[in-house]
């Protein structure tokens, strides 16, 4: 994004050419903490990021909705340590100044420029320009760079009859009152309709490609649930209140469990919150009814504990209770509020992680409202997966007017691309289901212990990597520290490796500080008369000492986590007084200059990493909660592959029933799976080969036991990272992992992964389980793709027979459907 708004600043600058771009980030995947550290570095300049300041910048973020306002500018002043209150400013009828000042951020509400509002309105009161004159005048200024940003871009962007939005009209400009706005930057979990209204504007304004948020590690990271349980009557007839004392009992479910988790795992307690969504105009007695289930059901419930959202703002007198009405954005941290009546949404921006439960009493045509509301509901409460209860990964919803065939428009809505529950798995009648009771542990700690490959991330910062582990190894809150020194030593481990490059680059060093130093200056002679080049010489002269200081402090400067100025600092204390630290300086630099010097300081920060998890391997399997979650994302912030384990989690909350448009049948259970009823069955849905596969493995006298692996990139899956054709990295979790007993008693594992070839990235994850084989291939009995050969019998290829790795490298055909129709694929049997 920092690329696309430069770019923005020189085409404006230099061409007076208008653009546009979009940020796609599904809801709960941080857009707001994005954009906090975009605009951070805009105006203060990263040297991590590697981008400098733009003094000329100002911000002016615009929704359409004054709540999104406040709880955004609350968001990035907990976000950032460098955009200080004075620097957030909520534009309104205070606003007197003619145009929006240079490093600031201003958040305007759309219909403060109605024609009736008094912002929209020059020469009222003391205000002499109206909001659209300051937007003007801002553009028009030669000393601004104006950046706005359209938050939730998907709305205001239809036609009103015959005018512009005003949304449009800020975009697009007016004739006679303000010009095009040069840069325009939307942020939207759907922006197809962003994408549309600036193809209105080809030839005029240059959209650049979107940045899209990777769904895959939004739903790695763990800050989204991973599912969303949606639970209707199982047979005809009203059930409204069945449902509704259900989802209040799990609610407390909820409050019980989070209890648990907080007093085990010294994390904050969580208090959920039931939202109950009602009909458009309810009537007296239809909400009395609710409210007094509620209270029968749930008991204890203060006198503010039910609040409304209602879009009359208006508090409620509902029996014997005041429901009163609170802002949306003041949910979360009111540990008072506990039950949320709404009606169609709660609001454009809402976020309350603590929501977890939702009881709907809206009708089946109201399938996006619900999907909307269920959308908004999927933040993780401590922004971390829980390793132990699966219970508190999900969220439940009640939906009593719907049946069997029409929760299909509720799953469609929540899993389609972009849309607000596309990073949660939806289920249907979902049960929380315990480690196998006729399993011995050691089968978990066995399947633990595999090895996880997943894809390498692109942005990670092996310095930044190895500073956030040294932190927390050096973090003492929950007992004592496993590593008080760790800063210190990671800081000397750094500095040492960059003493010794400085002796082994020592040529080249000096050729860096002589180009430092000197400036090569060429001189034309040119014929006063003629106009023709006479002569050409060039001479060296010095460098200033100010050119010196301040170009060397810049390339200091650019490496990340400060560590080169750490390494400046060692230099300086090592030579003692008396030495000149501009030579020291400049010397250093020359250091950085030299080509591969900074990678090599990046390999030894990661051997750094990797040494410091091999050594505190078992204290780092024994934290809990934050801190273990915290170790986990330092293990995955690799910028190359590396092995890690699976987190097999303590319950294991699964579907009972098919997630089918037409009927929802109950599953078939198997035997054996890791996780199972107290009968030891499990359900799962399997199409036609995974069924087969199961039935045979199972009824192998070897199996012990099979694990149905996560088809979602997570801690708890097997993950392999694999190349992709558009030179980028996917991740293939494979279908299962089949625990045997060996010969001599011990535990073998085995992939036995049944893929078909109809999809078009077949042929590179086949090739990425390949290398997974050529790299870890001792430690399975079997890595097995199966699939079909033309004659539709499943074939196997085993991936650690290397002739077949080979082939399948050197496979350069359409449909692999040839390789398992060829001599090194075997009948599955």
């Amino acid at each position: 994004m920092l690329k696309r708004l430069g770019r923005g600043r020189t085409d404006w600058g230099d061409h007076d050419s208008l653009s546009a771009f979009a940020l796609s980030a599904v809801t709960g995947a941080g857009k707001t903490v994005i954009a906090t550290a975009v605009i951070e570095a805009m105006l203060h300049g990263s040297a991590d990021l590697g981008f400098p300041a733009d003094p000329r910048a100002v911000f002016l973020w615009v929704t359409d909705d004054p709540a999104l306002n406040r709880q955004t500018r609350n968001k990035m002043l907990e976000g950032s340590d460098l955009l200080a209150p004075a620097r957030l400013q909520v534009l309104g009828n205070d606003f007197l100044e003619p145009d929006l000042r240079r490093g600031m951020v201003y958040f305007l509400n759309v219909q403060q420029l109605a024609k009736s509002a008094g912002f929209a309105q020059g020469g009222v009161n003391l205000r002499e320009f109206s909001g659209w004159d300051v937007i003007g005048n801002t553009i028009r200024s030669e000393d601004r760079d104006l950046y706005v940003v359209l938050d939730e871009a998907h709305r205001g962007m239809k036609q009103v009859t015959d005018r512009p939005s005003i949304v449009r009209r800020i975009i697009g400009g007016q004739p006679g009152s303000n010009p095009p706005v040069p840069v325009v930057w939307g942020i939207s979990a759907t922006i197809d309709r962003f994408a549309t209204a600036m193809r209105e504007h080809e030839g005029s304004r240059t959209t650049y490609p979107p940045v899209a948020v990777d769904l895959d590690k939004v739903r790695a990271s763990g800050i989204v649930k991973d599912k969303i349980d949606l639970d209707e009557p199982d047979e005809k007839g009203s059930f409204s209140t069945t449902l509704l004392r259900a989802a209040v009992d799990t609610a407390l479910d909820f409050e019980q469990r989070w209890a648990a988790y907080a007093e085990v795992e010294n994390e904050p307690l969580v208090l959920p919150v039931l939202v109950v969504q009602v009909a458009d105009k309810p009537t007296e007695g239809a909400l009395a009814e609710l409210v007094s289930v509620i209270e029968q059901q749930w008991p204890g419930l203060g006198p503010r504990a039910i609040v409304n959202v209602f879009g009359e703002h208006d508090d409620l007198v509902v029996g014997t209770r005041i429901v009163r009405w609170v802002p949306p954005e003041s949910i979360q941290d009111d540990q008072a509020t506990r039950v949320v009546l709404a009606k169609q949404a709660i609001s454009t921006g809402w976020d309350c992680p603590r929501a977890e439960v939702l009881y709907s009493e809206r009708p089946a045509s109201d399938a996006t409202h619900i999907a909307q509301v269920i959308g908004r509901m999927v933040r993780s409460p401590l922004a971390h997966r829980v390793a132990t209860d699966d219970a508190l990964n999900a969220v439940s919803c009640f939906l009593p007017r719907f049946d069997r065939s029409t929760l299909a428009r509720v799953i469609d809505e929540l899993t389609r691309p972009g849309e607000p529950g596309a990073a949660a798995e939806v289920v249907i009648n979902a049960r929380l289901f315990e480690r196998n009771p006729h399993l011995d542990a050691d089968v978990f700690a066995f399947v633990e212990a595999l090895p996880s490959w997943p894809r390498p991330d692109s942005l990670a910062s092996p310095l930044r990597r190895a500073k956030t582990l040294a932190k927390l190894l050096t973090d003492a809150s929950s007992g004592s520290a496993l590593l008080p020194d760790a800063s210190e030593r990671l800081t000397k481990a750094l500095n040492a490796k960059l003493d010794g490059l400085m002796a082994e680059h020592a040529e080249a060093v000096e050729r860096k500080v002589r180009d430092i130093e000197t400036a090569e200056i060429r001189q034309t002679s040119i014929g006063a008369s003629t106009g023709e080049v006479l002569a050409t010489k060039t001479r060296s002269i010095r460098t200033a000492a100010r050119d010196i200081d301040r170009d060397t402090r810049r390339v200091i400067g650019s490496v990340r986590e400060g560590v080169a100025k750490d390494f400046m600092k060692y230099r300086v204390d090592k030579a003692g007084v008396g030495e000149d630290v501009l030579d020291i300086r400049t010397r250093v630099a020359a250091l950085l200059l030299v080509e591969g010097v900074v990678a090599e300081v990046e390999q030894t920060a990661t051997k750094w990493v990797q040494v410091q998890f091999a050594t505190f391997a078992v204290e780092i399997s024994n934290t809990t909660g934050a801190a273990r979650d915290g170790y986990l994302k330092v293990k995955e912030q690799t910028s190359e592959q590396e092995e890690t384990s699976i987190e097999l989690t303590v319950t294991l909350k699964a579907p009972t029933k098919e997630a089918k448009k037409d009927d929802a049948k109950d599953l078939p259970t198997f035997t054996k799976h890791l996780y199972a009823d107290p009968d030891g069955r499990f359900p799962a849905a399997l199409n036609d080969w995974e069924t087969r596969v199961i039935e045979t493995e199972t009824a192998r006298p070897s199996t012990v036991a099979w694990y149905r692996n996560p088809s979602r990139p997570a801690p708890s899956s097997l993950r392999i990272g694999y190349p992709t054709d558009a030179d980028g990295w996917g991740s293939l979790q494979v279908d299962f992992i089949v625990v045997s007993h060996r010969d001599d008693g011990s535990l073998g594992a085995s992939i036995v992964d049944p893929h078909g070839d109809h999809l078009a990235d077949a042929k590179a994850k086949l090739r990425g389980l390949a290398r997974y084989a050529e790299r870890f291939g001792d430690r399975f009995v079997r890595i097995h793709a199966i699939g079909a050969g033309s004659d539709g019998v499943l074939r196997t290829l085993e991936l650690r027979d290397p002739n077949v790795r080979d082939a399948v490298d050197a496979f350069e055909g359409g449909k692999v459907t040839v390789l398992f129709d060829s001599d090194l694929a075997a009948e599955y049997q």
